[in-house]
């Protein structure tokens, strides 16, 4: 599928799962080498930048966080020229629907001290995909809040599964963002080559959000930590503290159970059976015993 938008003599032409007419067709349109479009056709596992003939190709991976039917990023290419730019996706992405709604808003396209090229478009839409980047840690920031909560509303052991998943997620975010560490170092050489150095302050722009997304990314990464050991801790407290108290228990009656079967014995003569009130009297034995000791726990404090 093909979208297309144009503003003056900068065109913007938006890939889906395109197919290799879709694909001819705009490398004529666009002037591609072709170097650059034999692998527009299917994603492949690598981030880079680098440019050919006066064309620069971004192939970077974006991070999928709530989506749970994907577990592999979105791979997006651009390829920018003077006169072009073209996306290439292979999944919906919703950044890039909402910069198409915005499109004709987007600030480099309305001013009137400098001519636009394909370069300035395709730092402005890597600037927005940054952007909708910080939305998605504040959503991984606020599933980390919810989980807080009801760590300390007594539900860690539902919380351990809650915590394993919202993990994944947050890791395979960390190493995704992790390869655009690349993408961000060739890019600048590669604008450089192509265009003005003009563009390179929207580039160096784009290494400021990249370490900005880096380092918070970073801190929600600790702050998972810090919860999953918090909720374990209080995990295990919680079953030690039954198990203490199933220990005492088990301590406490075995030997009133071993009490009752030395007068459960078949033998000629029982001390106490067969007296009067018998039964009443082992029966407080046993409960002395009982009482003893509790006490005996309560005054090393175990209960």
């Amino acid at each position: 599928m093909i979208d297309r938008f144009t503003e003056g003599k900068l065109t913007w032409i938006d890939l889906v799962s395109p197919t290799g007419d879709e694909i001819r067709e705009v490398m004529e349109e666009a002037d591609l080498p072709p170097e650059f479009v034999s692998d527009l056709n299917a994603p492949i596992p690598r981030s880079s930048a680098e440019h050919l003939g006066g064309v620069v190709k971004v192939t970077l991976d974006y991070p999928i966080v709530k989506r749970t039917d994907i577990n592999h990023p979105h791979e997006i290419k651009l390829l920018a020229t003077k006169t072009h730019l073209i996306s290439v996706h292979f999944e919906d992405i919703e950044a890039i629907h909402r910069f198409k709604k915005e499109f004709e808003m987007v600030s480099i396209l309305k001013s009137a001290k400098r001519k636009a090229t394909g370069g300035h478009l395709l730092v402005a839409l890597m600037g927005f995909l940054y952007n909708s980047l910080n939305a998605k840690l504040d959503y991984l920031e606020s599933r980390l809040s919810d989980i807080e909560e009801e760590i300390f509303q007594e539900r860690e052991k539902e919380m351990v599964f809650v915590i394993s998943e919202v993990s994944r997620r947050i890791i395979s975010f960390k190493h995704t963002l992790a390869t655009h560490e690349r993408v961000i170092t060739e890019l600048k050489p590669a604008v450089e080559a192509v265009f003005t150095k003009e563009h390179l302050l929207g580039v160096e722009e784009l290494h400021d959000q990249f370490i900005h997304l880096t380092s918070r990314v970073k801190t929600v990464h600790e702050t998972l930590t810090e919860l999953r050991e918090t909720n374990m801790a209080l995990l295990s407290t919680k079953q030690n503290e039954i198990m203490k108290i199933f220990t005492i228990l088990a301590f406490i009656t075995f030997p009133l159970t071993l009490f009752t079967s030395m007068f459960g014995m078949n033998t000629a003569t029982t001390p106490i059976v067969g007296q009067e009130n018998d039964f009443w009297i082992i029966l407080g034995i046993m409960a002395v015993v009982s009482i003893v000791f509790f006490g005996y726990f309560k005054y090393k404090r175990w209960i």
